[in-house]
């Protein structure tokens, strides 16, 4: 490097140094201003609170002198010391430096005008050798320290205080700083000197919605609070409302625009304040489509407007609108999360199933002003309910075996199937058959149905059961197809031990309630005397007698639902017998007893309920007390009903136990007969068929210990005891022959074992046989003994008719004055008794009788009432209604005369069958369907006799027998001719011949009657027939035993003869017709019962009555209706 560069480079040098120097300079200068500037300004700000116009001249001068000085005293010296922009020359720089180095002066200044001027024609070699060496001549020359930077440290003594003060202040008072700051940062916002208390908007945000009222809160806190406080609007101060605790507050009414206010407080103003307005978003259209489920077959819909909703499960609703002012739209469904609902240009849309009630919210809302708008609504889900079924059981009122189930089965949008579900299972509870059969329904949401079931047809046997249930399914689309069931039924086929459980329990109801029964009528006989004492002793009817008379008439209904219970209870224990083999003679008892019972609900019963209404309503004391009268002799009917048919049932009881017990030692007869062919065989040793033996005593101990103690103990209980003497004798001797057996075989002598075996054997046959001879009454002694009452009796009775029509044709010609007038009277009192005596032997008789019971004790109450009334009658001197009342009497005495007389031929034929081998052995005497023929030669027998009776009747009329004139006519009418009669009749009259035939004409009836109940299964008209004769017959023994011997007698004898040959005939042909239908009629099933025909008929009527509904019913109203005939069809 040349000395001139060197020079150059120094120069350089310098230049930088130079700048460098006033930028040194520049910046303490700069920021001594600055610094002093924002103290005097700060300081001023925070004390002067500096109007807005000041506030913002200060921030411009700031801002605008900060920058002009940074820019002069800095920023230009930096650049031009990194040579950018035009800096000093070499020339500049070389004056400066002569000027600070007068020992160079302008030599260097020189050097550098020598390089510039040069001569370009002279020699540049001697040029640059001239400048080098003055170039040289400076090499020692210290350029740079001409330039001093310690004359800058003059501005520190104006930077330093400055900065002193401010760190004093930063640190002393560093709010003054903070706060003017603050302020001055602010500069168009106006800032009031600081009140001794705070003003504290409670608003936050301080916003509000267009159009929308807002109230504006504000609290103060300090050390001196204000009691008022106005609010600043504009020009205007506005009082504002003043809570407690230093509250107060502002309403902005309808804000439409941005509001600038200020608050002002003793002499204090607030910052200024801006409520700002937004926008809220705003739902301008809304469309809902709704879409139901298929399956309801309900039509789809559209709404165009929110609310709450009630759909069907499964529904899908679609929701379109259109939002402004909005930037999001939510939707929350219950307590879930809040999901966005996608949206475009404002419009928005989603969907959702509702399958549970719920609850859903709309949410619009406005992210810029943080506003949100919803909408709350409730779905109310109708779930699809289960089928409702109805379902009722209805039995035939025979055995009980044909069922018919009805019902509705209603589903709220309808059914689809209905099934019929049976199983069979045994005694152990193990399925034997299962089945489902589909039910034929109707179209629509109620479906009527019947399904018939016919158990017999199933074949169970004993202690099988059969369980069924209707089962009924809906349409559900949305969870699958639901069923209901309806509860379980079943029928059971009772073992043997439960079926004498079942029929035993039976026996103890019917007994207790009878019982029952008849204490209420006693004490309603009571009650009917008392009433009788109270009207005798006053005048007219009172209230105390009509509520006497209403209570009378409730006790009547509680025995009237008393009996319908007790009634219930036979009818089950009928049924229950029918699984068992009872005779023909029990199941004829039991069904006459049910014809009685229901004579006494439907006939006496509800007659004196009748009178008890009408004798409430009867106002005259006379007639009342007459009825009551009247009703007493009824009630005491009644109660003689009541107590026959008690002991009666307690006689058919007994019947059912002597059975059951024969069958079981039949059974046991059989079980020991083949007991000793073991015995005999020999192939069992003797410890087998001792421990055999053994068990079949343990049978027979049990039956004597139980069954035999429970008869004894009824019998004890029955006016006319049962002889159980030789029953038992036989069963304590098959007893020891077992006993004898057991010991034998366990000794090795099977022998003898065998002798005594057989021996047991016949023991039990004997006793069964005796068992089911007692069960039919076929006692021979007690037989003997009730022909012996009953033809005393019957003498009796036709003594007292006699005795009565001669003293009816006294009193007819004797006058009231006379002497001979009181005698008839002594003679109907001495009658009176006899047909006491009578009536009391009659009725002891009734126990025993299952079919005459209740005619006889009808009969001899309305004796026992004639009696009485006529001997009023000839008290009071009123010949005509005493004579009226004798021929009463006569009637009765002649009905008895005929009860009695069928009675003893009866009482004949038992004791007939009852010498015959082996009566009795029979379980079911009479049961067997006739043989063949058999009817036709049993009818051509009954001709016979009838034919033969028809001559004598002729023969007698053809002899002059005399006509007894109908005695139902009244007494006082044609009476001459009646005595008359009378008298020729007396004189005339065979009594024992008509008395013979009427005798003749009763069996000729009863042979006819068994016919007929033979014929009764088989079809044709042959026993319809046979009832109707025997009707004739029964009018021509009345004829006979009131000795009506007319020519209308004679007339009816031979339309009798006529239609038994008709009969013959049509039974001849009836009997070959059967032959060739026998087996075509076995395979026909059973038909359905006629109640239970009516049953599904009434059904079907109300069936098409539902049809009618009119299908453009609204759902609502089908709903209701179709709900209005359900219930009335479950009733």
């Amino acid at each position: 490097m040349s000395n001139y560069d060197w020079l150059i480079s120094k120069l350089d040098a310098f230049i930088r140094k130079y700048y460098a120097n006033k930028v040194i300079k520049g910046s303490l200068i700069f920021l001594s201003c600055l610094l002093a500037y924002i103290l005097m300004v700060s300081v001023s700000e925070y004390y002067l609170y500096m109007p807005v116009w000041l506030r913002v001249t200060a921030d411009s001068l700031f801002v605008s002198l900060g920058l002009t000085a940074l820019v002069v005293w800095v920023a230009i010296p930096l650049s031009k010391m990194a040579r950018l922009g035009s800096t000093i020359s070499h020339e500049q720089a070389a004056t400066i430096v002569g000027q600070h180095f007068p020992e160079i002066s302008d030599k260097l200044l020189n050097i550098l005008q020598l390089k510039k001027h040069a001569d370009p024609n002279a020699s540049r070699a001697l040029v640059e050798a001239s400048i080098d060496q003055k170039a040289g001549q400076l090499w020692s020359l210290p350029i740079g320290s001409a330039i001093d930077y310690s004359k800058n440290k003059k501005y520190l003594r104006f930077l330093l205080p400055v900065l002193l003060v401010g760190i004093f202040i930063l640190v002393a008072a560093p709010n003054v700083f903070r706060d003017a700051s603050d302020r001055l940062l602010q500069p168009t916002r106006s800032f009031e000197k600081p009140a001794p208390f705070q003003f504290i908007i409670k608003n936050s945000p301080l916003q509000t919605v267009r159009n929308a009222d807002i109230t504006l809160k504000v609290e103060v806190k300090g050390a001196a609070l204000p009691n008022e406080m106005s609010i600043e609007l504009g020009s205007e101060k506005v009082p504002m409302q003043v809570l407690e605790n230093h509250h107060f507050q502002y309403t902005f009414r309808n804000v439409t625009e941005d509001v600038s206010f200020r608050l002002f407080a003793a002499g204090y103003y607030s910052q200024p304040y801006t409520l700002k307005v937004v926008q809220k978003p705003v739902l301008k259209a809304f469309k809902i489509a709704i879409d139901y489920p298929a399956y309801i077959g309900k039509k789809n819909e559209v709404r165009s407007s929110l609310g709450d909703m009630t759909l069907p499960v499964g529904t899908t609703v679609h929701w379109a609108f259109v939002a402004e002012h909005t930037d999001e739209a939510l939707i929350k469904f219950g307590d879930g999360s809040a999901a966005a609902i996608p949206g475009n240009n404002s419009i928005y849309g989603f969907q959702y199933r509702f399958l549970n009630d719920t609850s859903y919210t709309f949410t619009l809302r406005n992210k810029q002003a943080n506003v949100t708008d919803s909408y709350h609504y409730a779905v109310q889900v109708i779930p699809d309910q289960y089928p409702v079924l109805q379902v009722q059981e209805f039995r035939d009122t025979v055995t009980g075996k044909q069922i018919l189930l009805s019902g509705t089965a209603g589903d709220d949008y309808g059914i689809t199937r209905v099934l019929f579900h049976y199983k069979v299972s045994d005694n152990k509870d193990k399925v034997v058959t299962e089945k489902s059969l589909p039910v034929k329904i109707t179209a629509g949401s109620l479906t009527s149905f019947q399904q018939y079931f016919d158990v017999e047809s199933l074949n169970l046997q004993a202690g099988q059961k059969v369980s069924y249930y209707i089962e009924a399914w809906d349409n559900d689309g949305v969870h699958g197809s639901k069923a209901s069931r309806s509860e379980m039924m079943s029928y059971s086929m009772f073992n043997p031990k439960q079926l004498d459980s079942a029929i035993n329990a039976n026996a103890q109801q019917i007994n207790s309630g009878l019982s029952n029964s008849a204490e209420q009528t006693q004490q309603m006989r009571n009650d009917f005397k008392e009433m009788q004492n109270k009207m005798l002793q006053s005048q007219d009817m009172d209230w105390q007698q009509k509520q006497a008379l209403q209570d009378m008439m409730d006790n009547e209904m509680k025995l009237q639902t008393q009996i319908e219970n007790t009634k219930k209870r036979f009818e089950e224990q009928v049924q229950q017998s029918k699984q068992k083999d009872y005779s023909d003679d029990l199941k004829e008892k039991q069904e006459e007893l049910k014809k009685q019972m229901d004579n006494l609900l439907n006939n006496e019963l509800k007659e004196q309920m009748k009178k008890l209404q009408e004798l409430m309503q009867q106002l005259n004391k006379d007639k009342a007390f007459q009825a009551m009268q009247q009703m007493e002799q009824e009630n005491k009917l009644f109660d003689m009903d009541l107590k026959r048919m008690q002991e009666l049932m307690k006689k058919l009881e007994m019947q059912m136990r002597l059975e059951d017990m024969a069958n079981k030692m039949n059974e046991l007869a059989q079980k020991e007969s083949a007991l000793q062919k073991e015995t005999d065989n020999g192939k069992k040793d003797a410890e087998a068929l001792a421990k055999q033996q053994e068990d079949l005593k343990k049978e027979l101990d049990s039956a004597m210990a139980k069954d035999m103690k429970a008869m004894d103990k009824l019998n004890e209980q029955m006016q006319q005891k049962q002889s159980m003497d030789k029953p038992q004798q036989q069963g304590k001797q098959a007893q020891q022959n077992m006993q004898k057996s057991q010991q034998q075989l366990s000794s090795g002598q099977k022998s003898k074992a065998s002798e005594s075996e057989q021996q047991a054997a016949q023991n039990l046959q004997d006793m069964a046989n005796s068992l089911m001879a007692a069960a039919g009454g076929m006692n021979m002694e007690e037989i003997d003994a009730d022909i012996k009452t009953v033809r005393q009796m019957l003498t009796n009775l036709i003594r007292l008719s006699f005795d009565q029509e001669k003293l009816m044709n006294s009193v007819q010609y004797v006058s009231p004055s006379s002497k001979q007038y009181i005698a008839n009277q002594q003679e109907q009192n001495r009658l009176r008794s006899n047909s006491v005596m009578i009536k009391d032997s009659l009725y002891k008789m009734s126990l025993k009788s299952f079919k005459l019971a209740a005619i006889i004790n009808k009969e001899t109450t309305e004796l026992e009432k004639n009696m009485g009334m006529t001997i009023a009658s000839l008290e009071a001197r009123h010949l005509s209604d005493a004579i009226t009342r004798q021929q009463y009497i006569m009637t009765n005495t002649n009905n008895l005369a005929l009860i009695l007389n069928e009675a003893l031929a009866n009482l004949m034929q038992m004791k007939s069958m009852a010498k015959k081998p082996g009566a009795g052995m029979c379980n079911k005497p009479g049961g067997m369907s006739p043989k063949p023929g058999a009817a036709g030669k049993q009818l051509s027998d009954i001709i016979t006799q009838q034919q033969s009776l028809g001559d004598a009747m002729q023969q007698m009329g053809k002899e002059g027998k005399p006509q007894q004139g109908k005695q139902g006519e009244k007494a006082g009418q044609n009476g001459q001719q009646q005595q008359a009669g009378a008298q020729q009749e007396g004189e005339n009259g065979n009594a024992e011949e008509i008395a013979r035939l009427a005798a003749q004409q009763a069996a000729i009836r009863r042979q006819l009657q068994e016919l007929g109940n033979m014929l009764n299964g088989r079809s044709g008209n042959s026993a319809k027939e046979l009832r109707e004769l025997q009707e004739k017959m029964d009018r021509t023994e009345t004829d006979l035993v009131n000795r009506r011997l007319s020519s209308e007698l004679l007339q009816r004898q031979k339309e009798i003869m006529t239609r038994l040959l008709e009969a013959e005939k049509a039974l001849r042909e009836q009997e070959q017709d059967n032959k060739r239908s026998s087996r075509t009629a076995q395979e026909m099933s059973r038909p359905i019962p006629p109640e239970l025909q009516k049953y599904m008929q009434d059904r079907q009527k109300l069936l098409e009555l539902y049809k009618t509904v009119p299908p453009q019913l609204k759902p609502y109203y089908r709903n209701m209706v179709e709900q209005y005939y359900q219930l009335i069809g479950s009733k």
